[in-house]
């Protein structure tokens, strides 16, 4: 896995986690997640994310998860997520378009 942390704002990871746990935008809907980010305050997040869409998905696939594990140990996976490992699923590609 390449890591992507080129001058990364410290609030990546938790502020990916407050927009997920609001409900408003699906994970992988990128442009939801830059829009929201904006909304809510978090601009420099969200412009981070911008010259770094391409790495979006590492980051929200592998790097998030394995962050909520190390922060949140006791959390379950969602069902989604237990599906997904137990199916050898893998995102299209065309959700990060």
């Amino acid at each position: 896995m390449t890591s992507v942390n080129n001058d990364r704002p410290h609030s990546l990871m938790p502020t990916l986690l407050e927009i997920r746990d609001s409900g408003k935008c699906p994970m992988l809907e990128f442009s939801c997640i830059v829009d929201e980010l904006k909304t809510t305050g978090h601009e420099e997040v969200a412009a981070w994310l911008e010259s770094h869409e391409a790495s979006y998905k590492e980051i929200i696939t592998q790097e998030f998860p394995q962050w909520l594990k190390e922060h949140f140990p006791d959390e379950p996976d969602s069902i989604a997520q237990d599906a997904a490992a137990a199916t050898g699923l893998e995102m299209p590609e065309d959700s990060f378009s």
